[in-house]
């Protein structure tokens, strides 16, 4: 796997540089940076992109209420993801006048919308999901993106649902955020049922955990909510429309109260990351692992139900399956994913690893001062007001979910550092220029790494989960033209 570490600064070049080769040194520095798109199509144009067999994200679709107050599903109002560059002429207009609006002039603070129709329905202030159609060979009509996405926050168990509980006041009650890598012929069918299908019944599992709960204690919730994620994960895999061929990874954060829930099932990945105003310092508090055939314990499994691993000297192993519509054997990059029922015979499963993160041990290990030597040229002054800052309480807590067209490519170090300067610094751009910048990132290293003969479809959703209560600072946004 390559990844890159890439400089903000050419961050800002990257849609012009999409889809011709370019050294990319690996130093990291915040700053402002100009913006010029493009002005000519990367491999197809705008109106033959509407062609596609899927033609849409969840964004475009019919069933998609997406940004509306009015006709949002049960459980909340998710946002969709729209296409950086293959979407509609509109979405091309706003991303531009976004990318040249001073960010203090965007949208509307109170409600954090960027103040356009079309953007609004992908990104907020706190919260954005974005997509890239990759190039896998052929012709326009060839080309289908099989990535999908959501954010919806917040987001609703209607029955019995209380009010948050007096844990952390920063943090909200619900949060979800999902993103589906699709794989296979067909396999954007399964990840388009599975992120319009997820959130409706992971509701209905946790509304009936809550009715046929017996202890209401920290312990007793936080086990009856992993249930409740892997029977979701289960049942979509029992009900995708992988009669035929395809699949797709599954990567969720739920945010509950005090606790966050990491969902994961393949190769897709999901991070949660604290930064701390006072120092500007950005760190990845946890990652999820990617699911790969070549892990002792998913080999040990697939072995046991009868499956082959091919693990080659260089690149990704694979499990090996006949699939049933191209009639030849293929593999299969990941050994937990949603649907490919015939890989499923071979010990390929949906069922998802859940992890769990405690919000306030988050919140205390970005706290943690780090343990020195003392310096004989240490200022006491300063060491003194460095220690009085560290009982403050400045953290805040983001997620970013991305498919494996980003993180492939991209660090996740970057990664965070690149959506905490968009959240949190009032130098930085609105989050939906920063994660266009990020996909176009990713899509410019696929071009050096493949010479323009394969692109990933590209995918990510970013959320924040919980802004403190600032003492000292009384702003939500880090006021700074230094560079972290």
């Amino acid at each position: 796997m390559l990844r890159t570490s890439l400089p903000f600064r050419l961050l800002a070049s990257f849609s012009t540089q999409f889809m011709r080769s370019t050294v990319v040194p690996r130093t990291v520095a915040v700053r402002p940076y100009p913006y010029h798109p493009s002005p000519t199509p990367l491999l197809f144009t705008v109106a033959a992109v509407l062609a596609l067999r899927p033609k849409t994200t969840l964004a475009d679709s019919p069933s998609s209420n997406a940004g509306e107050d009015k006709g949002c599903p049960f459980y909340g109002c998710p946002l969709y993801p729209v296409d950086v560059h293959y979407g509609s002429p509109s979405v091309q207009q706003a991303l531009a006048a976004l990318r040249e609006t001073p960010r203090d002039k965007v949208g509307d603070s109170a409600s954090g919308t960027v103040g356009n129709d079309t953007l609004d329905a992908a990104g907020r202030d706190d919260a954005v999901t974005l997509t890239l159609i990759g190039y896998k060979g052929g012709g326009l009509s060839d080309q289908v993106n099989q990535d999908r996405s959501f954010v919806v926050s917040p987001f609703r168990v209607p029955v019995d649902d209380p009010p948050p509980p007096p844990h952390d006041q920063g943090v909200a009650h619900r949060i979800l955020v999902g993103v589906f890598d699709g794989h296979a012929p067909l396999g954007e069918l399964v990840s388009e049922f599975t992120a319009q299908e997820l959130p409706i019944r992971l509701a209905r599992n946790l509304q009936q955990a809550e009715r046929e709960r017996t202890s209401h204690t920290d312990d007793a919730v936080r086990s009856a909510t992993q249930q409740c994620l892997v029977q979701t994960f289960l049942e979509l895999d029992r009900d995708a429309p992988a009669h035929e061929s395809g699949g797709c990874t599954a990567t969720v954060v739920l945010l509950q109260n005090d606790d966050i829930f990491v969902a994961n099932a393949g190769d897709s990945r999901s991070m949660i990351v604290t930064y701390r105003a006072r120092t500007r310092q950005t760190r990845v508090a946890y990652i999820s692992r990617e699911d790969k055939p070549s892990l002792p314990d998913e080999r040990a499994r697939v072995e046991a139900m009868g499956g082959q691993v091919y693990i080659p000297a260089r690149g990704t192993s694979r499990v090996v399956y006949h699939d049933s519509v191209t009639g030849v054997p293929t593999g299969l990059a990941m050994s937990r994913s949603i649907g490919d029922w015939e890989a499923g015979k071979l010990g390929v499963i949906a069922e998802p690893i859940v992890d769990v993160l405690h919000v306030p041990d988050v919140i205390a290990n970005a706290r943690r001062k780090a343990t020195k030597p003392p310096q004989a040229n240490d200022n006491p002054q300063e060491a003194a007001a460095e220690t009085a800052d560290s009982d403050e309480d400045d953290v805040y807590v983001f997620c970013v979910s991305a498919t494996d067209g980003m993180m492939d490519f991209l660090s996740e170090d970057d990664v965070a550092r690149v959506v905490a300067h968009a959240l949190y610094e009032s130098d930085g751009p609105h989050p939906i220029t920063a994660c266009e910048r990020l996909v176009y990132a990713a899509a410019n290293a696929w071009q050096q790494s493949k010479q323009g003969r394969y692109r990933d479809d590209i995918a990510i959703a970013i959320s924040t989960l919980r802004t403190p209560l600032l003492q000292k600072f009384g702003i939500h946004r880090a006021a700074s033209n230094d560079e972290l």
